[in-house]
């Protein structure tokens, strides 16, 4: 009685609330440029400067859409893939792997190489031997974990330690069809549609199953996730009977039902969740984005949602997939007619501040930093942080305003004066609230010379096919010439004859005319030469 109690209670509350379009989240931006395909699933990616890229599936193949500026969403590539409704996507090292359930041209897994970002993404493979169609996949140290494939719907688990060129250590089916899997610790917990199944994967050629919850009547054991101390296993159904049930694994030999049912009151279908910190982030269908407060795991209450979906039609539509794990903070959701969704998510203390502009000036002393914001804030600081090339780590050089500051301006500017080497620099500015929280802008980019330095840099990428990006640096005015040899010192481009003042620049190389071998660029400024090598590879 006390459950049902909870459960009339529960929906009492959540009829007011879902009744309006959005509680304590933000949308910073939408970006839907595929309306007439559709879209399904999502994950997300950090390069190695810090930007994040949204992966959004959409039923013709991977829109790969940079939102380092959450607020202007711009698709950096497109690689196609069999036309399907279904799509999975998820990231290892500086690849993305890609799965679908669609016929025909490309079945099977998909491998995109990110690391060329923001200039390009590429499909470096696809791999049909073991299964030609699945329908999800998890990625965890090093293993993919393939599940609902066709001839079996098991769990294929597959090494990665060649991204490009992985192998299969293992296909497992002692669950039967397996709908969807996390892994932690060598274990993976498995939907395989009537029960939620322990495997254990210490031996990754011959997992092996450890126990089986009991099968709740009338539910799909769709997917789930664990909370962050790995105690509880939160679930989803799918089949609008239970929606959410949270299973107690202190005891790893017992599933212990602790929460039966948690439901909104819409009558809509839930899908996926995702969580982190005391939130598990839920794409709810037709409910769309809704973020629980899990603090106590045994009482889950709605902290904050987004309806992407106001219509009623239509049994599973909106919501797809969320992200909710990128260091800046937003959260991404996939709407199956409406596209990529850029949230914050107000809830956990950060509150965006809009940046309109945020731009770099360089002179030969250091670089000046501007940047604007929508309207005036109070009590905001912005930390000014900087990387120097291939550095990994970021280094605070300034601030502006401070705690307990006052600030109503909507222009805000810093000068760097510490710059010692040439080369590039990146800058990011920390936006940091009064409570403590904070968020990350855009990065840019800037190239600072000294005023007589003189710098061709290595093409890039190289090797190449067919075309590539040379940058250069004068330190003063002058004509400038960029040339092209192959091996024989024949000259096959010119790609630069007129006279420039000083800074950094940046040529684009096309090779599509031109065979495989060594290339030769050589760049003239007054009396100062220099050379590079570039391999073409086709």
């Amino acid at each position: 009685m006390k459950v049902l109690n909870y459960i009339y209670f529960f929906l009492c509350l959540t009829a007011t609330i879902l009744a309006q379009q959005s509680s304590n989240v933000n949308l910073l931006s939408n970006l839907n440029q595929y309306p007439s395909i559709g879209y399904n699933d999502c994950w997300g990616y950090v390069d190695s400067e810090g930007r994040e890229y949204a992966l959004l599936g959409t039923e013709h193949g991977t829109s790969i859409i940079e939102i380092t500026d959450p607020y202007n969403p711009v698709e950096r590539a497109f690689i196609p893939g069999p036309f399907s409704s279904w799509r999975d996507i998820k990231t290892h090292s500086t690849y993305a792997y890609v799965t679908t359930e669609g016929t025909g041209s490309g079945q099977g897994l998909q491998i995109i190489d990110l690391s060329n970002l923001p200039t390009s993404a590429t499909l470096v493979n696809t791999i049909d031997t073991w299964f030609s169609r699945a329908h999800n996949l998890y990625i965890a140290d090093g293993f993919a974990y393939v599940v609902g494939t066709n001839a079996g719907g098991g769990m294929h688990i597959i090494d990665l330690s060649n991204p490009v060129n992985p192998t299969r250590t293992a296909y497992y089916t002692a669950s039967g069809y397996v709908h969807d899997v996390y892994v932690w610790n060598d274990t993976a917990y498995v939907s395989s549609e009537d029960t939620y199944d322990l495997v254990d994967l210490t031996n990754k050629s011959n997992p092996q199953l450890i126990n089986q919850s009991i099968a709740l009547p009338g539910i799909y054991a769709h997917s789930g996730w664990l909370t962050e101390d790995k105690r509880y296993f939160i679930a989803c159904e799918e089949f609008n009977v239970r929606d959410i049930t949270v299973w107690d694994l202190q005891d790893r030999s017992t599933w212990n039902l602790v929460v039966p049912s948690f439901e909104t009151a819409s009558n809509t279908p839930v899908h996926n969740i995702f969580i982190k910190g005391n939130f598990a982030h839920v794409s709810y269908y037709k409910d769309g984005y809704v973020v629980l407060d899990i603090s106590d795991p045994t009482n889950p209450t709605i902290a904050g949602y987004y309806d992407t979906y106001p219509s009623s039609s239509g049994t599973y539509a909106g919501v797809w997939g969320a992200y909710p794990y990128f260091p800046s903070g937003v959260v991404i959701c996939s709407d199956m007619q409406t596209g990529l969704y850029v949230f914050d998510f107000l809830g956990d203390g950060t509150v965006p501040v809009e940046l309109t502009s945020f731009t770099a000036n360089v002179t030969p002393q250091g670089v000046n930093l501007s940047w604007s914001t929508a309207s005036e804030i109070n009590n905001y600081a912005f930390e000014i942080e900087r990387k120097f090339q291939n550095e990994t780590s970021w280094k605070t050089v300034g601030l502006v305003g401070g705690s307990g500051t006052t600030t109503q301006s909507k222009e805000y500017s810093y000068s760097d004066k510490t710059l010692s080497a040439p080369g590039k620099y990146y800058y990011r500015l920390k936006q940091i609230d009064n409570d403590g929280s904070f968020e990350y802008s855009q990065v840019i980019e800037i190239d600072f010379v000294q005023p007589d330095d003189f710098v061709l840099n290595q093409n890039y990428p190289n090797p190449f096919n067919p075309e590539t990006t040379i940058e250069f640096s004068i330190g003063q005015a002058a004509l400038v010439k960029l040339e092209v040899f192959n091996a024989l010192g024949e000259k096959v481009a010119d790609l630069l004859n007129e006279n420039k003042e000083e800074g950094s620049y940046r040529i684009n190389f096309s090779a599509n005319n031109l065979p495989s071998g060594i290339y030769i660029a050589k760049l003239q400024a007054g009396e100062q030469v220099k050379t590079i090598k570039m391999s073409l590879l086709k």
